[in-house]
């Protein structure tokens, strides 16, 4: 080969070798961009603005309605386990998940609204260092989410004295307020029910002898407190009375699951506040 055929062929390679160095300098800073893009993106869809005094935002990741009939005053071994379920269901809530608490009473003009309602804005295991300050999340928790919830908690578990326990119409309540709020969509959504289970209104009670489940389904009165639990996950906490030997067979939470089942939810859990 001639000198100047092979001067000719040493610059081809070098400016090959030079766009082959710009188009990997291209690649690389692209997908740098693109990774950098990508983490800044799901770290910024991570902080949501949250409300001032509840902590939620427009939309929870998980909803949970406690719903609470406390009647007659709880020993101490009932009122330490309510206590410790309480607690346990506060520390279960996710991050941007929401709990709203209430109370089984007499609906009027007006539905029951919420005692409470708190949104767990994430403890410091949710965050780090580069992504977030943990430090200022966990004491965002401790103040703002459980604290209060805390306070709630021992204002629940004292007796309200009333004579009614209007309990499926404040499931009904519950239901139409929060469950089935709009734009709580494809949630997961709970629904607990802490109670002795025994619903006394002028049109049902469970005093005495309880009706056939099938019958009362059925039943015109059930038509008028039925309400939509399609895709609700129900817990039934019952609440013993001295009594429960009586006034709260197993017949009874039987009775509740079958209303339940009828209305579209599903009891995964029954428990017995212990005492």
């Amino acid at each position: 080969m001639s000198p100047k055929r092979r001067r000719i062929s040493q610059a081809q390679q070098r400016r090959q070798r030079e766009r082959f160095k710009g188009l990997l300098y291209i690649g690389i800073t692209v997908t740098a961009v693109f990774v950098f893009a990508t983490v800044y993106y799901m770290v910024k869809s991570e902080q949501r603005v949250l409300d001032p005094e509840t902590l939620c935002s427009d939309k929870p990741t998980s909803l949970t309605v406690l719903l609470v009939d406390v009647t007659d005053p709880m020993n101490t071994p009932q009122r330490q386990d309510f206590i410790n379920q309480l607690t346990r269901l506060k520390n279960s809530i996710s991050r941007y998940g929401e709990l709203a608490i209430m109370r089984v009473d007499q609906s009027g003009d007006q539905l029951l609204s919420p005692v409470i309602t708190r949104c767990s804005p994430g403890t410091a295991s949710d965050t780090d260092e580069k992504q977030g300050n943990p430090q200022k999340l966990q004491r965002q928790w401790e103040t703002g989410f459980s604290a209060p919830l805390d306070q709630a908690f021992l204002e629940i578990s004292r007796a309200s004295g009333a004579d009614k326990s209007p309990i499926m119409e404040s499931v009904q309540a519950a239901a139409l307020t929060e469950l089935q709020k709009p734009g709580r969509d494809g949630i997961t959504k709970r629904l607990i029910i802490a109670s002795d289970l025994l619903q006394n209104t002028d049109d049902i009670s469970f005093y005495g002898a309880l009706p056939a489940a099938q019958n009362f389904t059925n039943s015109e009165v059930f038509q008028r407190v039925r309400t939509d639990l399609r895709g609700v996950e129900v817990e039934l906490w019952q609440l013993k009375r001295p009594d429960s030997s009586k006034t709260q067979p197993r017949a009874l939470s039987k009775l509740w699951e079958s209303a339940i089942a009828a209305q579209g939810g599903e009891v995964v859990r029954i428990y017995d506040v212990s005492g």
